[in-house]
């Protein structure tokens, strides 16, 4: 079922609604005006009764000829009426109030006072207080009657009712509307379809544009093909707007791909030269070795002393290397409070604490949802850093902070001394980038690897009062712990 909020409903069922209210409206206005107009047909139709009845009747009243009267009012046949109440009928009456003649007898039996009868009381009831001296139209529960006074040289000698059909203006207006309604729901079942239509293909345009709008981000721009309405409404507007804001996106996302390459490119650049660097370093003082073992004469020539030399610049290479390709691999074993404890007996042997004063705190009492190499590796290398960059100023000081609330383990290593420089702090997790002379830049580098793919946190602060590095490692879930 399509949502009634899209234009492609709310557009046509719109024009259908407007066709069905305007059908309404002018159904309504018909019935008024019609009824009005039968309202009046029906006056008129009396009035001109009326106007022919009263000189003949008059004369009737005058000369007591009450047959006259009544052929004028039965017509020449005589024939009999009958007494349905909802019936049109013609009332004289006396100047005494007694009925003189009616074309209805049973129900206005003459001779008798108008009163004598339910419907004479009725007629009575919607007379006028004072007699007028022209026709009068009477309201009597949906009858119109005409009252007509009859005179003689201005003096009156009886009264004249004429009564059309009970409800005959509602029986008419019935019939011609219905006819009309009947004609206008023909029309209707033609035009409400029209309008759909039309209305369907006025939003298409919108619609198309929609479907291509919801697909941006979703799919790649140059995958984003839209036909171009050639309108030249503000439909077509929007829809050629639409098109140069993609072509605009395209040349965008081309460029931002571009900068990423040569991004990429810059850093393979730098991690190489830093690489060539820390391995050209202990390759020249192998090869100065080897050079000044060779020139040497055999007996001074000391090989124990060369190959050490080479040995610890191999080290050094193979300690680059690795660095360059830690991994942090999933482990069996968790982290326990006795790997934290290991790691604090380590910095308290390091020959910078001597300088330095140390704080250790630490809450972990049971083992922990973590590799514990990985663990260790972080502290290490975190807490060394600390001692190191306490170990520059006077009153040197280093803390750190390992706790676990159930469900994460935090870690805060934080020291005084100087503080690093902004411009050096937004780039210190990047390989080989070091401010101390004889470190190779490598050290932040790993620990970011490995927070990251323990899929953890780490954020680095430094003012003029301490340096902190905060580390946030969530445990994983139980379906996703190796150790389990």
């Amino acid at each position: 079922m399509r949502n009634l909020e899209s234009l492609q409903i709310r557009v046509p069922l719109s024009l259908v609604l407007v066709t069905l209210s305007t059908f309404l409206f002018v159904s309504v206005a018909i019935g008024l005006l019609t009824s009005l107009n039968l309202q009046a047909d029906q006056k008129r139709s009396l009035t001109a009764q009326a106007f022919a009845l009263a000189p003949i009747l008059t004369e009737a009243l005058l000369h007591d000829d009450v047959w006259t009267a009544y052929t004028v009012l039965h017509g020449p046949t005589g024939t009999q009426r009958p007494a349905d109440r909802d019936a049109p009928f013609h009332l004289v009456i006396d100047e005494d109030g007694k009925v003189f003649v009616s074309d209805r007898p049973q129900r206005f039996p003459l001779g008798l006072r108008l009163e004598s009868s339910d419907e004479g009381k009725d007629i009575i009831r919607a007379l006028p207080g004072t007699a007028p001296s022209s026709p009068r139209f009477l309201d009597l529960g949906g009858r119109l009657i005409i009252y007509t006074p009859l005179l003689s040289e201005d003096a009156p000698v009886g009264s004249l009712f004429i009564a059309g059909p009970r409800g005959a203006v509602k029986q008419k207006l019935l019939g011609i509307l219905g006819g009309g309604l009947a004609v206008m729901f023909g029309l209707l079942l033609i035009i409400t379809p029209i309008g759909w239509l039309w209305g369907s293909r006025m939003v298409k345009p919108l619609v198309k544009l929609s479907e291509c709008m919801r697909r941006v981000g979703k799919a790649p721009v140059e995958a984003l093909h839209c036909p171009i309405y050639a309108g030249q409404d503000e439909i077509g507007q929007l829809t050629r707007g639409f098109q140069t804001m993609l072509g605009e996106l395209r040349e965008k996302q081309a460029l931002e791909r571009q900068m990423v390459a040569q991004d990429r490119l810059a850093a393979i650049g730098r991690i190489a030269g830093g690489v060539a660097h820390e391995i050209n370093n202990p390759l020249a003082g192998m090869l100065v070795a080897i050079d000044t073992h060779k020139q040497k004469p055999p007996e001074q020539q000391d090989p124990a002393k060369t190959l050490t030399l080479v040995e610890r610049g191999l080290d050094q290479i193979k300690d680059t290397v690795s660095a360059l390709l830690v991994e942090c691999r999933v482990e069996q074993r968790r982290c326990t409070p006795d790997d934290i404890e290991d790691i604090h007996r380590l910095i308290l042997t390091d020959k910078g604490t001597r300088r330095v004063e140390v704080h250790w705190n630490s809450d972990i009492r049971e083992d922990l949802p973590l590799p514990a190499t990985a663990i260790r590796q972080i502290l290490l290398n975190l807490t060394l850093n600390a001692i190191q960059a306490a170990g520059e100023s006077d009153n040197g000081r280093a803390e750190a902070r390992i706790f676990s609330n159930g469900q994460q383990l935090g870690m805060e290593i934080r020291n005084n001394g100087v503080p690093i420089p902004q411009a050096d702090l937004e780039r210190i997790f990047e390989p080989f980038l070091t401010g101390r002379t004889g470190g190779t830049g490598l050290g932040l580098w790993i620990t970011y690897q490995i927070v990251e793919q323990l899929q953890g946190e780490i954020i680095a602060m430094s003012d003029d009062d301490q340096t902190l590095f905060r580390i946030t490692l969530p445990f994983p879930s139980p379906e996703t712990d190796p150790s389990t």
